[in-house]
Formats: C-alpha cells, sequence, structure tokens
C-alpha cells in the first residue's frame, strides 16, 4: 500500500512539473511575441525593412595594408510607431566588410531610425535587439528553473535583487552621494542578499556571510596599506576614470565590487562542506576540520582565480585587438595601457587565496562552539 501511495505521489509530482514546464515555454514565446510587436513602446521610430539593395561602394586600406570592402544599402521600409506611423520610408546605410563600426541589414529586420517624414527618408541609427535579448533572458531562466527548480527560481531572484541594488545605488551616486559609502553598503547588501536568499538563514549561511565580509576587509585594509606607503597612482592610462574628479574612490570602488562574487563562492562552498562534515561526524575534532577545509580550499582556488582571470581577460580582447591592429606592442599595451586591470586581479586572487584560512576559522569555529553549546544542527 505504502509502494502503491509513493508511486503515486511521484506520478502526481511529475506530471506537475510538466504542466509548469509547459506554461513556463508557453509564457517564453508570448513575451517574443510581445517583442516583436512592441514598437509602440518606443520614442525612436521603428522601420521593418522590406526591401534591402545591396552593392560594392569603394575599396580602402584597413589596419596593417590589408584591403577593406566598403558596401552601400538602399532600405525600404515601414514605419511601425509615432507621427509617421504606416508610412513608406527610404534609408540608406554604409557597413564594410569587417563590421566593425557598422552593419549589414536584411529584409526583415526592424532598425531604429530618424526619420524625415515630408521627403520620406531617414538615416539608420542601430538594430532594435529587444527580440534578441528577450530571447537569451528567457532561455537561461528556462533552463535554470527546469534543470535546478527551486535553486534556479531563487538564483532569479538573487540576480533580479542584485541588479536593483545596483542601479538604486549609482543612481545615488548620480545624485552626488559619496560612491565609497556607497559601494560599502552595496557589498553588505549583495553579501548578505546574496547568501541569505540562496541558502536560507542557517549556521552555514552566516559563516560564509561573516567570512566574505572579513575577507573583503582584510583586502581592502592591505590594498588601503599599499597604496597609503607608495606614490600615487597615475589615473591618465585609465580610461575615462583619469578624466573624473576621484577616480581613485572609483577604483577603490572598483576593487571592492570586482572580485565579491568569487570571493562569496569560495565560503559558501568551504562553509557547506565543513557544515556537512559536522553534521555527518559531530564528534570531528577542530584540527581535523580544519585539515579537512584546507584540502577543498586547495581543491577550488586554481578553479576560482582562473576564472577570475577569464572574466578580465575577456572584457579586455577588444583593447588588445584594436591596440595591436594599429601597431602597438602588446608589453607596451600591458605596461601603459592595462595596469589597473592587473592591479585588480591580484588583489581579488588575494582575496581568494585568504579566503580559504578565514573562511576554515570562522566556520570552525562558529559551527563547533554552537555545536558544542548544544545549538542545532
Amino acid at each position: 500500500m505504502q509502494n502503491r501511495l509513493k508511486k503515486s505521489m511521484s506520478i502526481l509530482s511529475a506530471t506537475k512539473k510538466r504542466k509548469v514546464f509547459c506554461l513556463l515555454i508557453v509564457f517564453y514565446f508570448a513575451a517574443l511575441i510581445f517583442a516583436a510587436n512592441d514598437a509602440w513602446l518606443y520614442k525612436t521610430p521603428v522601420v521593418k525593412v522590406t526591401e534591402a539593395h545591396t552593392e560594392k561602394a569603394r575599396t580602402a586600406q584597413a589596419a596593417r595594408g590589408k584591403k577593406e570592402v566598403y558596401y552601400k544599402q538602399v532600405l525600404h521600409g515601414v514605419v511601425l510607431n509615432g507621427k509617421w506611423k504606416n508610412r513608406n520610408i527610404t534609408l540608406r546605410n554604409e557597413y564594410s566588410s569587417s563590421g566593425v563600426l557598422n552593419q549589414k541589414y536584411r529584409k526583415g529586420d526592424r532598425i531604429l531610425a530618424s526619420v524625415n517624414g515630408q521627403a520620406q527618408t531617414g538615416s539608420v541609427e542601430g538594430l532594435k535587439r529587444d527580440v534578441h535579448l528577450i530571447a537569451l533572458i528567457g532561455a537561461l531562466f528556462i533552463l535554470l528553473i527546469f534543470v535546478t527548480e527551486k535553486k534556479g527560481i531563487l538564483t532569479i531572484c538573487t540576480v533580479v535583487v542584485n541588479l536593483g541594488i545596483f542601479t538604486l545605488g549609482f543612481s545615488q551616486f548620480l545624485k552626488g552621494e559619496d560612491i565609497l559609502k556607497i559601494c560599502n553598503i552595496m557589498s553588505v547588501l549583495f553579501a548578505v542578499g546574496t547568501l541569505l536568499l540562496l541558502n536560507g538563514f542557517n549556521k552555514k549561511t552566516l559563516a560564509a556571510i561573516i567570512s566574505t565580509l572579513c575577507v573583503l576587509a582584510v583586502i581592502m585594509g592591505i590594498f588601503d596599506v599599499v597604496t597609503a606607503h607608495t606614490e600615487a597612482m597615475d589615473y591618465s592610462t585609465m580610461e575615462y576614470l583619469g578624466s573624473l574628479d576621484n577616480p581613485d574612490d572609483l577604483f577603490r570602488a572598483e576593487v571592492m565590487l570586482a572580485g565579491l562574487g568569487a570571493i562569496m563562492d569560495v565560503a559558501v562552498t568551504i562553509s557547506a562542506a565543513l557544515g556537512e562534515i559536522i553534521h555527518k561526524n559531530p564528534q570531528v575534532t577542530f584540527l581535523q576540520l580544519f585539515h579537512s577545509g584546507r584540502e577543498i580550499g586547495y581543491d577550488i582556488m586554481g578553479t576560482m582565480m582562473n576564472v577570475l582571470l577569464f572574466v578580465f581577460g575577456c572584457g579586455l580582447i577588444p583593447t588588445f585587438l584594436i591596440r595591436m591592429n594599429n601597431e602597438v606592442r602588446f608589453l607596451t599595451i600591458v605596461r601603459l595601457h592595462i595596469p589597473y586591470e592587473i592591479c585588480r586581479f591580484l588583489i581579488e586572487s588575494i582575496g581568494i587565496v585568504l579566503a580559504i584560512p578565514i573562511t576554515i576559522l570562522i566556520a570552525s569555529l562558529f559551527m563547533k562552539l554552537r555545536l558544542q553549546a548544544g545549538g542545532k544542527k
């Protein structure tokens, strides 16, 4: 009888999951259809291309002596929104074979344009990309929910919450608030909010939060001590920041936020593993627990540092390609154009290394003392 009941419950659960997944798919395609027909939401005129005529315009010399072909397009389309809705229009576009600064348009594309309604002509401003964006975001959300179920929903919630914190924080900065004060508050909110939402309120989460904030305080303390006892940094080579009034504060804020995710990951992994060890073997000694945490830390340290390297490196690919394509040597780029990116990577790597002993110490003391005091597992 019990086996039949369990089998019925599993079938019911599987049926509910299929229904939820089908509902998500329906909602996903409904969102795509809405995005494809949301031109009425835009203030900028949206033009649907009905005809596209392309011809070769000229050939010019590109970098490194190569030849680059340029093409001209005459695009005929219909305005989908605004004052000139349903009016036919002709747009002109020029693009190169490399597609670095502009792109080719095809029949069926929806384009953002500036319209001269009297002459029924206009110029292209760019491609309307909201459908592509919703397609990617929706696919990510569906995969998260389908593969990890509840954890996927919680992950989506944390992403939304963190985006809200980012938006609120930098809107306050634009209003004149101190950037360091804002980033201090944001760092605490990111750590506490993300870990509580994903893991719930328990000893492992508390240990991970305390460890993350302690590691962040330590690396920022090291950063402040080093900068206080060395020559002032030259921010003129740091793109965009060099023209602002407080580049040192902005760089400190970048350092504070850049490696927070990696440090949280290390802290959560070690805290969760130590918590599971104590749960399985309450008699484990502090020394045994410390050695186990150290081995876990050694296993994840290398991969986390490489993840950090890949994140920083991917953002630098355009910088390297553009400058090397203009005969700037690799070592010159490293020495003059990306020293602050290297600095951020090294500081956050130190944070990952320090997160291992600090998290082991805090998690071991916190859980063992609570266990000895009769705290709940």
